[in-house]
C-alpha cells in the first residue's frame, strides 16, 4: 500500500474496515476504532505507514514456503501441494480477519477428510507464526483445528480391489496399481522407478535410485510375483522411456486423477496410499511375519509395522483368551 492508492473505510462486523483494490482484487483489514472519525484517522495512519504489498495470507504462506525451500525439507512438496489446494480460499484474506468461523467455513468448503483439513490449517498456523516472528504481522490469529482422528488403516478387501482395478482404464495406471499392491512401495518410489532397476532374471525391483541416500523412509529391494512379472514384461516391450510408469514417452508425475476417475466409475474410493495399506494387510493376513513385512515396507523399526498391521495376522492374540480362562472351572 502507498499513499497514491485509493482506499475506503467501510462498515464490517459492527465496526469498520480499511478496504482497497490491488491487482484487480479487493482487500480488507479490520480496524480497531469503533467510531467513524477515529476509524478514518486509523485508516490514514495505516495507509501511510504500510509498505507497497499487504501481508495477506497468500503472501505469508508463500513467504514461509520460500523460506523452507532454502533447507529443502522432505515435507516441502507436500506443503506446496497443500497450499495449492488452499490458495483460492485463503489467498487474499487479511490475517486480522481470520477467526474460528472462517476456519470452520473452510472445513465445510473442502470436500476432503478432516485429517487433510487439519494438516492444511496447521500449515496456515505455522506460516502465521513465522510471519509474526519476522514482524510482518503484529499478532497471530487463533486457528481452529478439526479434532485429530484416531489413525485408521484404509485398505481394500479383495472383491473391492477387483472392482476398482477393473475401472482403471489407462495401461500406465493399471501397471501402477499392480506395482502398488504387490510391492507395497510408497507412491513416489513407484513413479520414480526406472527400467534399469527392474531385474527380470532375479524377479526383483530395487526401489532406491542409484545415488540416492537411504532415509528413514527406506526404499528396499522387493520381489516380483508372477502377475506383476507378466505385466512388467509387456510394458517393457512397449516402453517409450526409461521410466516404468510413463505415457507417450513422458514420466507420470501424479497418478491421482486416474485414481479419482476409477473411484467414481467403480464406487470404490481408493488413493495411491490405499494400495500400500492393501498390500500390507493382505501380506499380514497370509501369515507374513511382521519383521519381513517391515523390510518390505521400508520401516526401520518393525514396531511401526506391528502397530498398524499385526492385528490382521491369522495368529494375532489368538490363544490369549483361552490362556486367561485356563484353570477356571466352567459352569
Amino acid at each position: 500500500m502507498s499513499g497514491v492508492k485509493p482506499y475506503t473505510v467501510q462498515r464490517l462486523r459492527g465496526g469498520f474496515a480499511l478496504v482497497w483494490h490491488e491487482g484487480g482484487k479487493r482487500h480488507r483489514r479490520q480496524l480497531d476504532s469503533g467510531e467513524r472519525v477515529n476509524a478514518e484517522a486509523e485508516a490514514r495512519r495505516l495507509w501511510e505507514s504500510a509498505d507497497d504489498t499487504p501481508w495477506t495470507i497468500g503472501r505469508i504462506v508463500e513467504g514461509y514456503i520460500s523460506h523452507l525451500s532454502k533447507s529443502d525439507p522432505p515435507s516441502l512438496q507436500r506443503r506446496k501441494d497443500a497450499w495449492k489446494a488452499m490458495q483460492s480460499f485463503w489467498g487474499n484474506v487479511d490475517p486480522t480477519m481470520v477467526d474460528d468461523e472462517m476456519c470452520i467455513n473452510y472445513r465445510d468448503h473442502r470436500p476432503v477428510a478432516d485429517s487433510t483439513v487439519r494438516y492444511e490449517l496447521l500449515l496456515l498456523s505455522t506460516a502465521l507464526n513465522w510471519a509474526k516472528g519476522k514482524k510482518h504481522i503484529l499478532a497471530r490469529p487463533s486457528i481452529w483445528l478439526p479434532e485429530k482422528d484416531a489413525y485408521r488403516i484404509r485398505y481394500l478387501e479383495r472383491d473391492d480391489f477387483e472392482k476398482f482395478y477393473d475401472a482403471v482404464k489407462s495401461p500406465h495406471a493399471r501397471l501402477y496399481v499392480l506395482l502398488g499392491v504387490y510391492t507395497i512401495a510408497r507412491p513416489t518410489a513407484i513413479l520414480e522407478l526406472e527400467w534399469s532397476r527392474v531385474d527380470f532374471e532375479r524377479r526383483q525391483i530395487d526401489l532406491n535410485p542409484i545415488g540416492r541416500r537411504q532415509t528413514v523412509k527406506r526404499r528396499p529391494i522387493v520381489p516380483i510375483n508372477s502377475e506383476l512379472h507378466e505385466a512388467l514384461a509387456g510394458a517393457f516391450v512397449a516402453r517409450q522411456s526409461e521410466y516404468v510408469i510413463e505415457r507417450g514417452g513422458e514420466p507420470i508425475r501424479s497418478i491421482k486423477k486416474a485414481f479419482q476417475a476409477a473411484s467414481e466409475r467403480s464406487g470404490i474410493k481408493a488413493t495411491p496410499y490405499t494400495l500400500r495399506h492393501t498390500g500390507a494387510v493382505w501380506a499380514a493376513e497370509a501369515g507374513v511375519s511382521m519383521a519381513a513385512l517391515a523390510q518390505l515396507m521400508g520401516h526401520d523399526d518393525d514396531r511401526t509395522t506391528q502397530k498398524h498391521y499385526a492385528r490382521f495376522s491369522p495368529g494375532y492374540l489368538k490363544d490369549v483368551g483361552d490362556k486367561i480362562a485356563k484353570g477356571r472351572r466352567m459352569r
